[in-house]
């Protein structure tokens, strides 16, 4: 007997730390990273990240954007989980699949079982790897407004 009032599983969304830059950043609230953030708000899809991702996009806004840290801590605490940081013995599953510097956030978003990684750097990232598939945050809004108009 099959249960028709299962839920379907949320889209779990994994943020690079430029995405969650560009969500706080003050005039972002049109952007696809905003969206995007406000959607895991909403609970509609799950936002994801990790320790590593957070003190790097924390810094890089104190550095760059300082007015936009609070609305930064509001959204991430609002709207992102945290996945754990890689062990080094994971880390070394995935040696040579991205930029060194962003191994650690290729790792955790499989690790962590997200479908897809969102960030601006493309280039740092294979397309795919296993289930997870890495995007550009427009697209994964595209995405996502592609599917809603079909409910």
């Amino acid at each position: 007997m099959s249960d028709t009032n299962a839920r379907p599983e949320k889209l779990k969304v994994f943020f690079d730390a430029d995405v969650l830059i560009s969500g706080a950043a003050p005039r972002s609230r049109q952007s696809a990273p905003f969206i995007l953030l406000q959607l895991s708000e909403l609970t509609l899809i799950e936002g994801v990240s990790s320790p590593y991702v957070v003190e790097q996009a924390e810094r890089n806004i104190q550095a760059k954007l300082p007015n936009a840290l609070e609305d930064f801590i509001h959204l991430r605490e609002a709207a992102v989980s945290l996945a754990p940081d890689p062990t080094i013995e994971e880390l070394e599953r995935f040696q040579g699949l991205a930029h060194p510097e962003d191994l650690p956030v290729l790792a955790s978003a499989v690790l962590s079982g997200c479908r897809y990684l969102v960030t601006r750097n493309l280039q740092h990232y294979p397309k795919v790897v296993g289930t997870l598939r890495v995007v550009d945050p427009g697209q994964l809004v595209r995405k996502i407004r592609r599917h809603l108009a079909k409910l």
